[in-house]
């Protein structure tokens, strides 16, 4: 690593073997005691620099003058010096080559995108660090450590970067050993197997799927959404004819969170279904129930209300048949608010009392509990049931008032003085007024 920051220094990852009498490579055995596979850095003058370090020491340092830019391909060759000392398996290896392989192809552009490039490093240190806490049963933050002190040095983003460069050296015990060569053509040497990996067709795919998907947060992240969306094209694409109807479902959903970001709000509705029909598909009806419910919004938020019902009410079958009683409150208030835009008064009153009743037996937040209490006094008043209408606002202006929730509480205020108004009521009315005049 470079010598100006921190630095991990994280010897060689050697596999313990098991069975070792029958020759088979062993595996990592997640209920023995291990010890930590990296020890802390040494003090900056202690480091050698990475000419004059020995072979399968772990991670090794160029030293630079505090004058002197650290050039993004010591970056990338400490990347690949992190795995081959931790001797990481063949999917890590290539789910990090293809993250600095974007790294590199930004870094070659005339004019680098170093947020993007910060980010994906940061993507890529935590895929290292998975794998750590993996073979060490317990958290790990180290590589990302690094990085982040790294990021915040003068690093020249500007670079070429060869393709081999992204490929980490084979460590030592990934080197055929003595008994592994054939020295004797006479003789027939034991020769360890090597582990199967995934078929490299499935393997690449799936860490290329994964590349696209993180890419293509990082992008929502700084608004660029057009290219967000092409990502997740592409990795639409590398789903054909897989059958991988989850995979799907994730795409679409957060195809159709950045559309909508974007402002294409009706490209973000049709992603939303598409979603919710993969995820039927794949009998996934928790997360079928939240993209129809992202849909639902949408259209309510841009007047289509009939057909927002009529996902709701969608989302309120799928959320009684999960049995989650706290999502179905939710998915109730929802059904109940616009069917009461819609002027179905009896739907809205039949649903928002199903939720008031759920409210008796649920520990949900005053906040929710004062918003379900107001759709329902709403609904009462529709019908002329002042009475009910009434007290449910009073109720609602009790829990407002239990979440401290100012803005609540007063357009509550407001819809009960108005009520009162409507129900003859004028001295109640008054003092409602004079409640708001002092909040005010």
């Amino acid at each position: 690593m470079v010598s100006r920051v921190y630095t991990p220094l994280i010897t060689p990852y050697q596999r313990p073997q098991q069975n070792a009498g029958n020759g088979s490579a062993g595996t990592v055995n997640p209920d023995e005691q291990r010890t930590p596979g990296w020890q802390p850095a040494q003090a900056e003058q202690q480091r050698a620099p990475r000419e004059s370090g020995s072979p399968g020491s772990g991670l090794k340092a160029i030293q630079h003058s505090q004058f002197q830019k650290i050039p993004l391909n010591d970056v990338i060759h400490d990347f690949n010096n992190t795995m081959t000392a931790l001797g990481v398996d063949e999917t890590t290896q290539q789910e990090v080559a293809t993250y600095l392989g974007v790294v590199r192809l930004q870094a070659g552009k005339e004019q680098p995108e170093v947020g993007y490039i910060k980010q994906t490093l940061r993507t890529a240190a935590n895929t290292l660090d998975q794998y750590i806490a993996k073979a060490l049963g317990q958290p790990s933050k180290v590589v990302k450590e690094w990085v982040d002190a790294l990021l915040m040095q003068d690093i020249d983003y500007k670079a070429n970067i060869a393709p081999e460069e992204i490929n980490p050296p084979k460590a030592a015990d990934q080197l055929p050993t003595p008994q592994q060569t054939d020295t004797n053509p006479g003789t027939n040497p034991a020769v360890v197997p090597a582990d199967k990996p995934d078929k490299p067709e499935t393997s690449g795919a799936k860490t290329q799927l994964k590349s696209l998907i993180e890419t293509a947060k990082t992008l929502q992240g700084q608004q660029q959404y057009l290219q967000a969306d092409e990502k997740l094209q592409a990795a639409l694409d590398l789903l054909q004819e897989r059958n991988k109807p989850d995979w799907e479902g994730k795409v679409w959903g957060l195809r159709g969170k950045i559309l909508d970001q974007g402002g294409q709000w009706q490209k973000a509705l049709n992603a939303y279904e598409q979603a919710a029909d993969r995820f039927a598909r794949a009998q996934l009806p928790q997360k079928q129930s939240y993209a129809l419910q992202a849909a639902a919004s949408l259209l309510e938020d841009h007047g289509e209300l009939q057909k927002a019902k009529g996902y709701y009410e969608q989302v309120v079958a799928l959320d009684e048949q999960t049995g989650d009683p706290k999502t179905l409150l939710h998915s109730l208030n929802d059904l109940g608010s616009v069917a009461l835009k819609t002027g179905d008064t009896t739907q809205a009153i039949q649903t928002l009392e199903k939720a008031a009743q759920l409210l008796q037996t649920e520990n949900i937040s005053p906040a929710v509990q004062s918003d379900i209490q107001a759709n329902l006094a709403a609904a009462y008043r529709r019908t002329q049931n002042y009475t009910q209408a009434i007290d449910t606002y009073q109720q609602s202006l009790k829990t407002a008032r239990q979440a401290k929730d100012k803005t609540r509480y007063i357009s509550g205020l407001q819809q009960l003085a108005s009520l009162f108004v409507e129900a003859n009521q004028p001295q109640n009315a008054m003092k409602a007024l004079q409640r708001l005049q002092q909040l005010a």
